[in-house]
């Protein structure tokens, strides 16, 4: 009897790790530093925040959030619709794109690479503890060349 107890034990923890959600990364706020091998250039830094169960994020334009699976791959993402400068739109489009049935790959640095097959389609790093939301971005143009 104690057999069938410890037998049953194991399988019903192993069901339950079998369908656990394992992070690709620490909780937190992420810089969007490239999208589809672009550096990402923008006045004030694309912030996005990664839970383990989404991915969201304000800019540079609209709000936008994406559903993450079980296996790390990003879903159909939703986002507002508000109007911008035509290159900020632009690379929203792109980024969002570039998001949409992605996976989440972590790095050893910190970041997070999204790949779509063997491409890397956005580079996401850690922000840095300093960084306010009003300080430029790390990749940012320089004012006397916007």
């Amino acid at each position: 009897m104690k057999s069938i107890a410890a037998i049953l034990a194991i399988f019903t923890l192993l069901a339950f790790s079998a369908c656990s959600r394992t992070p690709v990364a620490a909780a937190g706020q992420y810089v969007v530093a490239e999208v589809n091998g672009q550096q990402v250039e923008t006045p004030k830094p694309i912030i996005v925040t990664y839970s383990g169960e989404r991915l969201s994020g304000n800019g540079p334009v609209n709000n936008w959030n994406f559903p993450i699976s079980k296996n790390n791959t990003l879903g159909m993402g939703i986002s507002t619709k508000m109007a911008g400068k035509d290159e900020h739109m632009q690379l929203e489009d792109e980024l969002l794109k570039a998001l949409n049935g992605g996976t989440l790959v972590p790095e050893s640095d910190g970041v997070i690479l999204v790949k779509k097959g063997d491409t890397t389609t956005v580079v996401l790093t850690p922000v840095n503890p300093s960084m306010s939301p009003d300080d430029p971005s790390p990749t940012a143009i320089p004012a006397n060349e916007q």
